[in-house]
């Protein structure tokens, strides 16, 4: 048994239970109409299905005895950083912005790091998942920030 491995999806459990007590205090809706408390719900059921057989599987196998690395180097590395640049950026422009412009631009640059090389490609699919994206928002009645700049 690795008890760190055993901590770690432990944890998860942990966080998949009070994330599942605290979607419960937000309207579900119903299957029809389903509320703002419906994702986190279902959140938080994903959360404890995938965390319960991991946690089982640690307590009994433990970790195989090959381990890769445990954080990337060189070109991954810089890989990580720069999607990890490109969250904190669109954290830091989302309310300036606008939902819109902030997850097309996020996913353009995502794809770009990616390795996709045709603007031709990456500008349309980013307006596409923009837009499919704020509207299964919107369908779901949940407000986004249109950005300051167009009120």
């Amino acid at each position: 048994m690795n008890i760190a491995l055993a901590t770690t999806y432990f944890c998860f459990l942990l966080l998949g239970g009070f994330y599942l007590i605290g979607s419960l205090e937000i309207p579900l809706g119903s299957a029809d109409q389903p509320g703002a408390g419906a994702y986190p719900f279902l959140i938080g059921i994903t959360l404890l299905a995938f965390s319960f057989p991991l946690f089982v599987n640690s307590l009994r196998k433990g970790l195989p005895k090959e381990r890769g690395e445990a954080f990337p180097k060189g070109k991954n590395l810089k890989r990580v950083l720069s999607v990890a640049s490109a969250l904190i950026l669109f954290a830091v422009f989302l309310k300036p912005l606008g939902y819109g412009i902030c997850s097309a631009a996020l996913m353009g640059a995502i794809l770009k790091l990616l390795g996709l090389r045709s603007w031709g490609k990456i500008v349309p699919i980013s307006i596409l998942t923009a837009a499919v994206s704020y509207y299964l928002f919107a369908f779901l009645d949940v407000p986004l920030p249109r950005g300051t700049l167009f009120y």
